[in-house]
């Protein structure tokens, strides 16, 4: 018996230090395999100067700055964007602006040309100029601020906010480290609600010294950001690492493989493009799906509808006409079709009754849509040709609000 439980903590022990072996090597290219390291995680001081300097808002965390322009890394090459004086993605067409939009990167238009995008199409079709302030990774939280502090053109008549349905998670995020593991520079602004009213929650991080008490910043908002338990401490492995690789023991296997083929499959330099984003393409899968199940919660779906209403009130305040434009992620129709639910597709068509909503979702034929998607790694964005559909149907939906507006006026 004696010799039985020596053995068993021997194997214990082995397999320990195996365990955190495996994990800390496989971590070094893979930032979704988080550790105790990563609960203060060290800042690169030469990439936090050119983040700075190119994308820092002390407000909105971040944001394209005005007469800037960037490389995108897209499937088929670089794509060049280019950012005008106000902050508006480029649009060349020479008409008055009657049109806005605000929103996350399917509403900045990744993966297109600056002529490519659903503004420039709908530019195009209306015979008016639309802006674009999309900006990659927001929520419609930090959406919502940029649209109260931006000056638009007195001709603006209609403000669209365009987002995907994961936008439900990241309005409650405080920090993008505990949403994305890694995103480590994305502290942002976030609401909170308190007896049904909106509190703003300031961006934590006004300068570039405010990391040097960084440890006192992130201590003071873990309470605030809602997935520093429900998900980054969840997942997070930190000793005895045996522990946690059973509390999560599916994700931890897939992920485990994953990466250990990607390993050997470069070693024998016999990898593939398939091979080497399959463990981002797990865990971009598993997010959708986080996303999904939180239209089944209560305290979201309330947050949500109440940053949705105030974005209305504040159009209404300065005169413009409201439309929130829903553009679902490739993965999301894929999880669509698989199980045969949508499960965003209720909340938005009772929020329809308080303010004008477009689900682009309904217009998805799962025959075609893989033309209608650049395949990235990101959850697949929309093509030229997934522009164009929006565009149709944004043009189509606009004319029957034009409609609408003349009949009860």
């Amino acid at each position: 018996m004696i010799y039985f439980i020596f053995y068993f903590f021997l194997i214990l022990i082995i397999s320990e230090v195996i365990l955190q072996g495996v994990v800390r090597y496989l971590h070094k290219d893979f930032q979704w395999l988080i550790t105790e390291k990563d609960e203060y995680p060290r800042f690169d001081k030469k990439a936090l100067k050119k983040f700075f300097k190119n994308s820092f808002d002390q407000e909105l965390g971040w944001v394209r700055k005005p007469n800037s322009k960037g490389i995108e890394n897209g499937i088929h090459g670089n794509i060049e964007f280019h950012i005008d004086a106000n902050g508006s993605r480029k649009n060349t067409i020479k008409k008055s602006v009657s049109v806005v939009s605000f929103g996350d990167s399917y509403t900045f238009c990744r993966q297109v040309e600056d002529n490519q995008t659903w503004q420039v199409f709908l530019s195009k079709k209306l015979n008016r100029k639309v802006l674009n302030f999309g900006v990659g990774n927001y929520g419609i939280d930090q959406a919502l601020l940029y649209y109260k502090r931006q000056s638009l053109p007195p001709s603006t008549k209609i403000v669209i906010l365009g987002f995907v349905p994961e936008t439900i998670c990241r309005i409650q995020s405080y920090w993008k480290h505990y949403l994305e593991f890694g995103n480590t520079f994305a502290f942002k602004p976030r609401y909170t609600l308190n007896n049904n009213n909106l509190v703003l929650h300031n961006n934590p991080i006004k300068k570039i010294n405010d990391f040097d008490s960084i440890v006192e910043i992130i201590e003071s908002i873990k309470n605030t950001d809602r997935f520093y338990k429900t998900k980054f401490r969840h997942v997070q492995f930190r000793f005895p690492y045996l522990i946690k690789f059973f509390v999560n023991f599916k994700r931890n296997v897939i992920l485990l493989f994953l990466l250990i083929k990607k390993l050997i499959f470069n070693i024998f330099k016999a990898s593939n493009t398939t091979i080497d984003n399959d463990p981002f393409s797990k865990i971009m899968i598993d997010n959708i799906k986080d996303a999904h199940s939180m239209y089944q919660d209560k305290d979201a779906l309330e947050l949500l509808e109440a940053i949705l209403l105030e974005f209305r009130d504040e159009a209404y305040k300065r005169g413009h006409q409201p439309l929130v434009l829903v553009m679902p992620q490739l993965i999301d129709l894929k999880i669509i079709d698989k199980l045969g639910i949508n499960p965003y597709e209720k909340f938005f068509d009772q929020l329809n009754k308080k303010i004008p909503v477009l689900d682009i979702t309904k217009y998805m034929d799962q025959k075609v849509i893989g033309n209608l998607y650049a395949e990235d790694v990101y959850g697949g964005h929309f093509s030229v040709y997934g522009n164009e559909l929006v565009a149709d149907k944004l043009q189509d939906y606009l004319i029957k609000m034009g409609e609408h507006e003349k009949n009860i006026s």
